[in-house]
């Protein structure tokens, strides 16, 4: 395991980790500004279906990022309990990613239907791989209150950049013909700066040892009534 508990993380380090933020930006901004113009203008699909892909994927992940971190929290491995799942996640996040801009040769609506939603979901899965363990870093890298905001704010600012990164993929595919082939195209590039950052995440990254006598953690079926409690989970 990684682990280097110090107050001061020097400036090349924030601006590398907020690279992680920035690829989970990449694909939100591309999923909520995007995707459902390519849904129904280049695999035309009626709004309500083009509605529906996302809704799919979104009801997972009301599950699976609570799940996400409690996997996360009682993982023993020797490299750590969160920065493994960035090299495990990386690949799939930026294959998933492309799959989602493919023309399917598949007929029938309710078949390309299922292949989209299908891979949305998957793509969500890998992104909840990556940016649970991930934020969870954030107070292990630092106890330092000003050095976690500082830290804070790289991520948010390379957040930023990743919108502007989002429309030149949509103005990519556009000069390339602004069809199915054109938006592959351009999402398989944006695939690959999806995967490349992590690996360096991983690197500059580290965790704090989990003391031997750490209280042992809720159990997940309390866990889970517990936040079915909360009015805000309630209505999401």
């Amino acid at each position: 395991m990684s682990a280097r508990p110090q107050s001061r993380i020097t400036l090349g380090t924030k601006i590398v980790y907020a690279l992680g933020d920035h690829t989970v930006n990449i694909v939100l901004s591309a999923l909520t500004l995007v995707y459902i113009r390519y849904l129904t203008d280049v695999v035309h699909f009626s709004g309500t279906l083009a509605g529906l892909v996302p809704w799919i994927g979104r009801m997972v992940d009301a599950f699976t990022d609570p799940m996400m971190g409690r996997i996360s929290d009682t993982t023993h491995w020797k490299s750590g309990r969160r920065r493994p799942y960035f090299l495990i996640a990386c690949i799939p996040f930026g294959v998933f990613f492309a799959l989602l801009w493919v023309e399917v040769p598949i007929a029938s609506t309710a078949g390309r239907f299922a292949y989209y939603a299908g891979m949305y979901t998957l793509l969500s899965l890998a992104m909840t791989m990556l940016s649970v363990p991930y934020l969870a870093l954030i107070p292990e890298m630092s106890r330092n209150y000003d050095e976690r905001t500082s830290l804070n704010t790289w991520r948010a600012g390379l957040g930023i950049l990743a919108i502007f990164l989002t429309l030149g993929m949509s103005e990519l595919a556009r000069r390339l013909g602004d069809d199915a082939a054109a938006w592959s195209t351009a999402a398989g590039v944006m695939a690959v700066w999806l995967v490349i950052p992590w690996l360096f995440v991983y690197r500059v990254s580290w965790e704090r040892p989990v003391p031997g006598n750490a209280p042992s953690p809720v159990r997940f079926r309390d866990a889970m009534r517990a936040l079915a409690r909360h009015d805000a989970y309630r209505v999401l």
